[in-house]
């Protein structure tokens, strides 16, 4: 049966400022460490925090934070830039110092996410050529102080979140399909036009191993954010970015094992489609890969379905002012939540509020994404 949270669970939001940037090692610890953006009035950075709330390092960025990546050996991680991003920090995921900054190569704007190889070796970020907006893959050398090698094309535009796929040679790319030019930030200019798809990107060469995109009528759904469940399927959230009163479908499977390219869409009562808005936020699976969250910060709603039972069930849906952040917590079906309100809440079997005198006194804005890094923080 669906449950729901009432709104007594949500945070106000907070005002003032921000303590002074923080860096406290991490206590020997085999709890989960969560790494989230965040806005203030005194800028912007990301932080580093556990599972009972507690806040173990804040660094200030540049400029507005949007996504994270994280070295297979759990010792580094990258903060990106929100596109069109001009830079990405790599940074010890214990202490949160920082070992590098890469900065965007001539005409490219970081995309906002990133992804490594399994070897640890290379980091793919995505990234679009500035002056035309067609997408490609940056590629760095993480072993030779994340220097740029090359570029591949992403067989699209307007490229978001990338993912390596469970065969650790696969890169899932969501194209979100929008043109956007250096000169013109953040204009769309081919919204009647637009071309999304999820393209799957051979690691090791750059060749394109497939795509599937919306149905001509659903062109203007833009694939944005993905995730990966326990079968190898990709989840997809998607923001529309036509009439506000279309009823159309918001969240996808794509399973790479079957013979047709579609997308399948997951069930959804029309009351929730509606009320997300025509936007996902992020996307994320439980420890398990069994379950599903999805956010809408315009919509602020958390949505989560069962993807292991037939018919991949809507399981559960809440209501959170301005929720997007989303992280596998330790247990099974389990998800951390980061709000712009300030709000951070754990979701096992419901939602339990974390801690808000801690958040209150940060004064902290958790911006759009949340990297979840598991195993020994020491």
């Amino acid at each position: 049966m669906m449950s729901s949270v009432s709104r007594r669970a949500v945070i106000a939001a907070m005002a003032g400022s921000l303590f002074l940037p923080v860096r406290h090692a991490l206590a020997a610890s085999s709890a989960r460490l969560y790494v989230n953006a965040y806005g203030s009035a005194d800028g912007y950075g990301f932080a580093g925090f556990d599972e009972n709330g507690h806040i173990h390092y804040s660094i200030p960025l540049p400029q507005r934070g949007h996504s994270f990546a994280h070295c297979p050996d759990g010792g580094y991680g990258v903060a990106f830039g929100r596109r069109p991003g001009d830079f990405a920090v790599v940074f010890d995921l214990r202490s949160g110092q920082q070992r590098h900054m890469i900065r965007a190569a001539d005409d490219r704007s970081f995309c906002g996410h990133g992804a490594y190889t399994r070897d640890g070796r290379l980091l793919f970020a995505t990234e679009v050529i500035a002056s035309q907006g067609e997408g490609v893959l940056g590629i760095y050398d993480a072993r030779d102080g994340y220097r740029r090698v090359g570029e591949w094309s992403t067989h699209g535009l307007d490229p978001h979140e990338i993912l390596l796929m469970p065969d650790g040679q696969t890169l899932a790319v969501a194209n979100g399909g929008i043109l956007m030019r250096a000169d013109m930030p953040r204009l769309k200019l081919n919204i009647p036009d637009m071309a999304p798809s999820l393209v799957y990107i051979d690691s090791r060469d750059g060749r394109l191993a497939g795509m599937v995109k919306p149905a001509a009528e659903l062109r203007q759904l833009s694939t944005r954010h993905i995730a990966i469940d326990h079968m190898g399927r990709v989840a997809v959230a998607m923001q529309y970015e036509g009439p506000r009163d279309d009823a159309v479908p918001l969240v996808a499977l794509h399973d790479t094992r079957s013979a047709g390219g579609e997308f399948s869409y997951l069930p959804m009562p029309e009351a929730e489609r509606a009320a997300l808005r025509q936007y996902c936020g992020s996307a994320a699976v439980d420890r398990s890969g069994r379950f599903l969250a999805v956010s809408s910060p315009r919509g602020n709603r958390v949505l989560i379905w069962n993807l292991a039972a037939a018919g991949c069930p809507l399981l559960f849906r809440a209501e959170l002012a301005d929720v997007c952040g989303i992280g596998a917590s330790g247990g099974k079906g389990g998800f951390m939540l980061s709000a712009g309100t300030g709000a951070r809440l754990l979701w096992k079997e419901g939602l339990s509020l974390l801690r808000p005198e801690a958040d209150a006194a940060h004064r902290l804005r958790w911006d759009n994404h949340m990297m979840t890094v598991s195993g020994r923080t020491a």
